[in-house]
């Protein structure tokens, strides 16, 4: 679990042109925005917390099993969805 976790914040960070860390929260913070990994979608409010309020786009990562489920929870909000390969499946609204 934590392997595949680490590998897809890695290719997120690449896409978001930031870095991840993983002592830190979110997962991931650049330029193009910030992530939060995630394994299963019950896990979407804590990751839209630990995102927080902040400014500029914002993404939930997750597995692929887990995208419908993601796109239920968050339909209508402005929080995006991204696959573990940093594919944007849901984008993001937040505004800079």
């Amino acid at each position: 679990m934590a392997n595949s976790h680490d590998r897809a914040a890695k290719l997120v960070a690449r896409k978001l042109r930031g870095r991840y860390n993983p002592q830190t929260s979110p997962d991931v913070k650049g330029k193009g925005g910030r992530a939060e990994v995630k394994s299963p979608a019950s896990e979407i409010p804590e990751a839209r917390r630990q995102l927080g309020g902040g400014s500029g786009p914002a993404f939930v990562v997750l597995p692929k099993p887990q995208h419908k489920k993601a796109l239920e929870r968050l339909a209508g909000l402005k929080t995006g969805v991204m696959d573990y390969r940093g594919n944007t499946i849901k984008p993001s609204t937040r505004r800079k």
